[in-house]
């Protein structure tokens, strides 16, 4: 059985290998970023019980409301993904700013929202079964994970540790009234990106799997996120090869 350490460092080689395959087919790759985004837009949204249509999806980010009650999750989850590149690409610590500035995205086309704020209840949730802090002990709780996250920041080795012990804290505590899963799983991928890493997928085929794993060990969310990082991997190697070998079938085509 493979350590801990050699998972990472496959993690590590299986990212430069696919790194080195994206820059010689540059094309290709611009075409797989474009569709995951509209992967990533469709799971995020279908983890918290808002299913969309393809159509839906491609006209809110094409600027085209076809569905007024779908289009701001859509755009507002366009917004806070471009937010987490561009503050990936500057290396900006993890602090109750960046949860802010993160949680403000969500609710961008809303004047109402007030970012940050944290929840005065225990909210009832259809997808979230696992316990969560009461709300007299939220914001102390989220003082103290910000307080470790500045003091573990962590180098790439244990950037993916670091991502799943935040995310498991994060969502023990729940502190905001909305959007709390997906600023969590927002940071995730920012924590990943930060490092050099591509960012994942939380599945909603995979949406029981990853709701148990909040309801038990940061061990478990641990192997979640290693699994998925390695799945989008996969996906984006499969996806250039599949598409070199179309253009190979094509160019044979002409040529007979």
């Amino acid at each position: 059985m493979a350590t801990t350490r050699e998972v990472f460092r496959d993690i590590d080689d299986r990212t430069d290998d696919l790194r080195d395959l994206a820059d010689v087919h540059q094309d290709i790759w611009c075409d797989f970023l474009a569709q995951f985004e509209y992967s990533w837009i469709y799971h995020e949204n279908a983890l918290e019980g808002i299913v969309l249509t393809h159509a839906e999806v491609t006209s809110a980010l094409g600027g085209r409301p076809i569905a007024p009650d779908t289009y701001f999750d859509i755009r507002n989850m366009k917004v806070a993904i471009d937010l987490a590149r561009k503050e990936a690409a500057a290396g900006s610590k993890i602090d109750m700013e960046l949860l802010r500035r993160f949680h403000s995205a969500f609710g961008s086309s809303d004047p109402s929202f007030e970012p940050a704020r944290y929840r005065k209840d225990i909210p009832l949730h259809r997808a979230y079964f696992h316990d969560i802090a009461q709300p007299t002990a939220i914001e102390a709780r989220t003082i103290k994970l910000l307080e470790w996250a500045e003091a573990n920041d962590p180098d790439d080795d244990d950037a993916v540790r670091f991502a799943a012990h935040f995310h498991h804290e994060f969502m023990s505590i729940f502190p905001f009234a909305e959007h709390t899963g997906k600023t969590g799983r927002l940071v995730v991928n920012y924590i990943l990106m930060r490092h050099g890493y591509l960012p994942v997928l939380f599945h909603a085929t995979e949406r029981q799997r990853y709701y148990d794993t909040l309801r038990l060990s940061r061990k478990e969310t641990e192997q979640l996120l290693i699994e998925m990082m390695g799945n989008t991997i996969d996906n984006g190697v499969r996806y250039i090869q599949g598409q070199l070998e179309e253009r190979k079938k094509r160019a044979f085509r002409k040529v007979g």
